[in-house]
């Protein structure tokens, strides 16, 4: 092979290298997640917790995959595996295309996921998971500090600004002043909208080019096979 396309598979090596030990990370991450949320229960509409760190999860095993498959054919110089290497490519740019336009489009259905979120986090009574929310996002509550009155439970000390959930919040000025936590975590994804699906198109580009490089790799394997096939 030429040396232009030795310098194409040695980039090409690297980036899924970086992908493979992305791919160990979300899985591991996603273990994590599964592993702290295991307590909770599943909310009244039947949705349960264990749906998004399931989904980083398989991603991760997803991108595994995909990554091992594109590192063993470059090494190996087969084209039988970077063939499959870029169909797999292929598959993961459609659907990142369609996730992408579908975040394009339905931006309100997609916050009100991100809002119905929280609330599934306050029916499942995990107020520590709460509390993590109200220190973030400066926040109180699911719709505000009443829930915590609805419930008779204590206005906790992160809707004051404490670290300490268990620490007594005094001053009812406050959190009678911060919004609920349902607000403001739908807030921050419809602030970051714009980065989020122009980050989205960047990877179906990204995916695009991969895409056409590990086919333009796997035809030259191919030909090159071909070559010295003729030559015994």
């Amino acid at each position: 092979m030429g040396c232009l396309s030795g310098i194409v598979n040695f980039i090409l090596y690297i980036v899924n290298i970086v992908f493979l030990i992305v791919g160990i990370l979300l899985i591991v991450l996603g273990s994590i997640m599964l592993s702290d949320l295991s307590h909770f229960d599943s909310a009244g509409d039947g949705t349960n917790t264990n749906t998004i760190p399931i989904c980083v999860t398989v991603l991760g095993c997803l991108i595994f995959v995909v990554s091992f498959f594109g590192c063993f054919g470059i090494f190996k110089q087969s084209a039988c595996m970077t063939g499959a290497y870029t169909s797999m490519v292929f598959v993961l740019f459609i659907l990142q295309l369609v996730l992408t336009c579908w975040v394009f489009v339905n931006r309100n259905a997609f916050l009100g996921d991100m809002s119905n979120l929280v609330t599934l986090l306050w029916n499942s009574k995990d107020y520590n998971a709460m509390g993590v929310l109200e220190e973030t996002f400066g926040c109180c509550g699911n719709t505000g500090y009443a829930n915590y009155n609805a419930n008779n439970i204590a206005v906790p000390g992160t809707c004051c600004g404490y670290l300490d959930r268990q620490q007594t919040c005094n001053n009812p000025s406050v959190y009678q002043s911060r919004p609920g936590c349902n607000f403001k975590f739908e807030q921050f994804w419809d602030d970051n909208m714009d980065i989020i699906r122009w980050s989205g198109l960047g990877l179906c580009i990204f995916d695009l080019i991969v895409f056409l490089i590990a086919g333009a790799l796997t035809n030259c394997m191919r030909n090159q096979n071909a070559g010295r096939q003729g030559y015994a």
